[in-house]
């Protein structure tokens, strides 16, 4: 028997959009290596690369400072450069698209699916022409993208896949994890993320060419931290290194992430199960064969009449976190102007009516409860407030 959500209507405490999945594991493992006196990249950085390979399935991993230097440090490990195109989604956070621009390439903007939010397979092969060198796949806030049509055409026109896996892991397709598909993958343990390091990335392959180039990149051009600097500079570098106090606190929450992820589809299970008889609203569907790791919760107005940027101010003035959905990036300020006329029908839709709910490991029935209370209540007065304008 489903448990009955409370009718009341006093304001609820606040409940945040996110929160990261933290304990004394963390606080015990940082202090651990601040006493040690060893606080840069060293054992503790290899011992969190092993950990994420093995479970993702790869062969190298290399933790660096963010999901954004892991894109950077991945696109320049395949080699993208000056007037080569990249296609990706606009539907997704801009180091996406930054990423390229830096590496001087081009992104080329493919839409998204009508069911979902990762990049639609039936968009790629129109966007491909002679100067297309990569394929970035985004498996947006969790949702892993139909990777065996996406790799069928990037083996029959010759492009490196990259996956941005910044959302995803722990989320999986054909019972293989997200990161284990293309020639290079990124990893963001960011705290939105399922597990954090505070600002953190990773970038994954099974290529040991690539790896050793990231390797080097991402330490000034001089290879690995742990090896003499008498090697000398290889190649023009950065410093895009990850700390043992951030991998200390990155091996703690990998000891929790198979409890995570059921924590996190248990609640996003419930959700779906609530809110799919809302007629107001719609739900993404989960691509088949995957599991999502639910990194975000997002659902669309459906209804017209509806607002959603007000449906959303009225959740937030009764302390609920929402937030509107991805802003695309062909939009964006930097973007707009080369851009903004590219028709990509499903990200406006997204765009124009998507947004985040809470979800969060350590979140009880009870608050969820509140937040489904509070929408049906928000979405009848956005309901009200609309047909009150209709009548003036």
């Amino acid at each position: 028997m489903k448990k009955a959500i409370p009718e009341s209507s006093a304001v609820p405490a606040r409940i945040p959009l996110c929160k990261p999945y933290l304990s004394q594991d963390e606080e015990i493992a940082a202090l651990e290596v601040l006493r040690s006196g060893w606080l840069m990249q060293g054992e503790k950085v290899s011992d969190f690369e092993r950990l994420v390979a093995g479970y993702v399935g790869v062969n190298y991993a290399v933790a660096v400072n963010s999901g954004t230097s892991a894109l950077l440090l991945a696109l320049l490990a395949v080699n993208l450069k000056a007037g080569d195109k990249i296609i990706m989604p606009s539907h997704s956070f801009v180091a996406t698209a930054n990423s390229a621009v830096l590496c001087g390439g081009e992104p080329v903007f493919a839409d998204i699916g009508q069911n979902g939010y990762t990049i639609d397979p039936a968009a790629i092969g129109p966007a491909i022409d002679s100067q297309m060198r990569a394929l970035m796949v985004v498996h947006q806030i969790g949702y892993a993208a139909e990777m065996d049509r996406i790799l069928s055409l990037a083996r029959q026109h010759g492009l490196a896949v990259v996956e941005d896996a910044a959302c995803s892991l722990g989320s999986s397709y054909r019972g293989r994890q997200t990161g284990s598909f293309g020639e290079v993958a990124c990893l963001s343990f960011h705290p939105r993320k399922v597990i954090t390091t505070g600002e953190g990335g990773m970038v994954l392959t099974d290529s040991e060419e690539i790896g050793q180039t990231v390797r080097c990149l991402r330490n000034h051009g001089l290879g690995d931290a742990r090896t003499p600097a008498s090697t000398g500079c290889l190649r023009p570098g950065f410093n895009y290194r990850l700390t043992d106090v951030q991998a200390a606190i990155g091996i703690a929450q990998f000891g929790k992430l198979h409890e995570i992820l059921r924590l996190r589809r248990r609640l996003a299970a419930r959700y779906r199960e609530i809110l799919s008889g809302i007629s107001a609203l719609w739900l993404p569907a989960e691509v088949e064969h995957s599991m999502p790791n639910y990194q975000s919760f997002a659902v669309e107005v459906a209804d017209t009449s509806i607002d959603r940027d007000a449906l959303i101010g009225r959740m937030t003035a009764r302390g609920i976190e929402c937030r509107p959905g991805i802003q695309p990036i062909h939009l964006e300020p930097a973007y707009a102007d080369k851009y903004g006329n590219v028709r990509l029908p499903e990200t406006m839709r997204a765009a124009r009516n998507s947004f985040f709910l809470p979800l969060y490991p350590a979140m009880t029935e009870e608050e969820q409860d509140i937040v489904i209370h509070t929408l049906k209540d928000s979405l009848n007065a956005c309901r009200k407030a609309k047909g009150a304008q209709c009548a003036r």
